[in-house]
């Protein structure tokens, strides 16, 4: 038995389907690639897959990792052209490797937030990502129950930047996004919204990539 990451993209009409159907998805196609997966043992064996991160509904990812094992002889060149030929459009296997990091590395995602060009848009932006008072509402647990709540999203910004180009303004923004803490860019926008009282709505937002603490690619 051995541990293989296989790295995918999601990209396009495929961003508006759930993870769990993701799951699904990517769990069919890992059988009918012929991959010689590993099974569980017990009354109910199936087969490992770890998806490392759930992707945001609505988010598209360029480097998403799943973790599997198998058994038997396959390279991972077999696996990624196997899994590429039964994978519907909009999801692409891009490299398979070792998994070098471990999941509880995990501790940032990277995002590129794109929206409609506007005239002082970057300075409003900014001005809201530098305020200490980024409030959104989500549901979280209040003592053991679940019910919606404050956070302060400022707190968790690690960094960010803001550029344009001659269609958009482009913000660039690093939030955790690890096993103990994740912040949902969804988060961060109704925040925003909120601090500046509009109702800025994102042409697309796309999932760089996974970072650890020190903020290195997660491998």
């Amino acid at each position: 038995m051995r541990c293989v990451r296989i790295w995918f993209s999601k990209q396009g009409r495929i961003k508006y389907v759930s993870h769990l159907d993701i799951m699904r998805c990517m769990t069919r196609a890992v059988r009918r690639a012929d991959i010689p997966l590993w099974y569980t043992e017990g009354f109910n064996p199936h087969p490992y897959l770890n998806f490392l991160q759930p992707m945001p509904l609505g988010v598209e990812g360029l480097n998403e990792p799943l973790d599997i094992r198998i058994e038997g002889e396959i390279s991972d060149k077999e696996i990624m052209d196997n899994l590429n030929a039964v994978l519907p459009v909009g999801i692409k296997v891009t490299k398979v490797t070792e998994p070098y990091m471990k999941s509880n590395d995990l501790a940032f995602a990277e995002y590129e937030i794109y929206f409609e060009k506007e005239e002082n848009l970057v300075a409003d932006l900014d001005r809201a990502m530098k305020s200490d008072e980024l409030v959104c509402e989500k549901m979280g647990k209040v003592n053991g129950r679940k019910r919606v709540k404050e956070v302060n999203v400022s707190e968790n910004i690690r960094k960010y930047s803001l550029r344009e180009n001659d269609e958009s303004v482009i913000m660039n923004v690093i939030l955790p996004g690890g096993n103990t803490k994740n912040v949902n860019p969804m988060n961060l926008l109704d925040a925003v919204n909120k601090y500046l009282g509009t109702d800025i709505v994102p042409l697309n937002i796309v999932r760089l990539g996974l970072l650890d603490e020190k903020l290195i690619p997660f491998e």
